[in-house]
């Protein structure tokens, strides 16, 4: 059942309509996130962000992403660079695999060949720069679930005073049922007028996933005035995925009056 989200839109700090950094922001992001344990049968993506968006998709199809194991046989395995989604913010998205199931309670090192040996890999948790993952016992066969269906919690919007760029996000609180790591496969779409549909993974940190764009880039191209129809997939770390596909009504975030 479609529910309507009116939201209350609070303005982001000063600093960043001062200085809007953002269009400044080059680099890599990756789900899951690195340090996560993850099923033998796990997935990634991989993003672009400013820069690194050209080189992301210049990816697919070759082989230059290398799965390093630890322990005594450390033979890299090739991953396969498949095409994903690009954001109507021109975010790029691409789907990384294992070409056979990895080795359970093992640690996994990622390394990029070209063009991304010097990405810089942002909101680095592990804070060293390092990409790697621990493995769990086995794969992961079972299907997510949710506890909560996406809702609005939060919508930002904020203007830089030196541009006029602007910067909207919606938070959306999402409770699911699912051992490690996953996200929402959101599409996106004007409740009236044009028919173009955008479409991109968000992931889901703790109980959260925050869609939108800043000054220069993002997952979701959001206009002012308009109302927007969301679906949800949700998609697990193994790509399992819940067939039940729950919709939302938002309106774009817009300044407070």
């Amino acid at each position: 059942m479609r529910r309507a989200a009116w939201l209350t839109v609070l303005w982001l700090s000063s600093a960043w309509a001062a200085e809007p950094s953002a269009c400044r922001t080059d680099g890599v992001l990756i789900f899951p996130q690195p340090g996560s344990v993850v099923p033998t049968n796990v997935q990634w993506i991989l993003e672009g962000v400013g820069s690194q968006q050209t080189n992301v998709a210049d990816l697919v199809g070759n082989d230059v992403v290398t799965l390093v194991p630890s322990g005594k046989d450390t033979t890299p395995i090739t991953l396969k660079v498949e095409k994903g989604w690009v954001s109507q913010m021109k975010r790029v998205a691409v789907r990384l695999r294992s070409p056979r199931p990895l080795s359970p309670e093992t640690t996994y090192t990622l390394h990029f060949g070209k063009p991304l040996a010097s990405a810089t890999l942002l909101g680095d948790p592990l804070g060293n720069g390092t990409i790697r993952w621990t493995t769990a016992s086995g794969p992961d066969r079972d299907l997510p679930r949710y506890r909560e269906k996406p809702a609005v919690t939060e919508g930002n919007y904020a203007k830089s005073e030196k541009d006029g760029a602007v910067q909207r996000q919606l938070t959306l609180r999402t409770n699911v049922d699912e051992s490690g790591p996953a996200y929402l496969l959101i599409s996106m779409q004007r409740l009236r007028g044009s028919s173009v549909k955008q479409q991109y993974p968000v992931p889901i940190t703790g109980a959260t996933t925050v869609i939108g764009h800043d000054a220069c880039s993002g997952t979701f191209g959001f206009e002012d005035g308009r109302a927007y129809k969301l679906t949800f997939e949700l998609v697990d770390s193994a790509g399992n995925r819940n067939a039940e596909k729950p919709t939302l009504e938002v309106s774009a975030p817009r300044p407070a009056r």
